[in-house]
């Protein structure tokens, strides 16, 4: 009768077994890795319907001055508060000259519009000045841009992607009690619509 090899038990045989049995197990610890940094990564906090977090931070004004911003100089007002990802973000970044070409029909309805980004004052500042060059005077903001260079603003409102450092594209309505009222948080590659958005302000008023 055929007598079957017997393989001896060594430290080294050992050794082989339980590096097999770590790779083995090695995909699923990634995979909770991966997840765990996802959540990391996610910038989401529910805040719909709180009091909107207060900042006051540097900024491009309205009249292309590098001043100050405070969301506290608002109240009493509606505020359309926007988030881009930063100056050259390529389509992110339209976002204040689109809606700065309806500043006066969002006025009409007491509500004022403000952007804000990552980038510094001095980055908004010279971002404008090339819009303005480029455009011969077309496409100039008039709406004042917030710097959020310390990414506490993008944070505490929920829309700061952490990997990233920027903050997402998202689109907030503040009423007059500086409640927020309307979160929007879209992919980078959606249009947001200003008209719609302006009746969404309308319709909070009635």
């Amino acid at each position: 009768m055929a007598v079957g090899k017997v393989t001896k038990r060594t430290p080294d045989n050992l050794a082989e077994g339980t590096a097999k049995r770590t790779r083995v197990t090695a995909p699923e610890d990634t995979t909770v890795e991966m997840l765990k940094r996802s959540a990391a990564d996610s910038p989401h906090t529910y805040i719909l319907g709180r009091t909107a977090p207060a900042f006051d931070a540097p900024a491009v004004l309205a009249d292309g001055q590098i001043g100050r911003v405070s969301l506290a100089d608002f109240c009493g007002r509606f505020v359309v508060l926007l988030f881009y990802p930063g100056d050259c973000a390529g389509m992110e970044a339209r976002d204040p000259v689109g809606f700065s070409d309806w500043c006066d029909e969002f006025d009409a309805v007491g509500c004022s519009v403000i952007a804000c980004s990552t980038d510094s004052e001095y980055a908004h500042y010279n971002w404008r000045q090339q819009l303005e060059r480029t455009n011969r005077g077309e496409g100039i903001i008039h709406l004042p841009v917030v710097s959020d260079r310390t990414r506490r603003i993008s944070r505490a409102f929920g829309v700061l992607n952490e990997h990233e450092g920027q903050a997402v594209r998202a689109m907030l309505i503040i009423d007059p009690m500086q409640q927020i009222r309307v979160e929007i948080i879209g992919d980078t590659g959606i249009s947001r619509s200003v008209d719609e958005t302006l009746m969404l302000v309308q319709a909070l008023t009635t």
